[in-house]
C-alpha cells in the first residue's frame, strides 16, 4: 500500500485551500494546481528534495527480471 502524499498549497487567487495538485517529471518535478473554485490554475518547480512517487506498476514489481542471454 502507497503512502498519500498531499501538497498543502492553497490558491494564489481566492484563498480556497482544497487545490488539486498533480506532479510531472520535466527536466526535475513540476507540480501542476488547479483551484476547483475560481479555475485559476499555475505551475511551480519541485523543490531538490522533493519526493517523487515511483512510476513502477504490480505487474513489474511481481515478475522477476530476465538477464539478455
Amino acid at each position: 500500500m502507497q503512502a498519500v502524499l498531499r501538497t498543502l498549497v492553497r490558491c494564489l487567487v481566492c484563498g480556497f485551500t482544497e487545490v488539486r495538485s498533480d506532479e510531472v517529471i520535466d527536466h526535475g518535478v513540476v507540480l501542476l494546481h488547479e483551484c476547483p473554485r475560481c479555475d485559476h490554475r499555475w505551475t511551480q518547480r519541485g523543490a531538490p528534495g522533493y519526493p517523487v512517487r515511483e512510476r513502477s506498476s504490480r505487474a513489474a514489481r511481481a515478475l522477476p527480471e530476465r538477464s539478455a542471454a
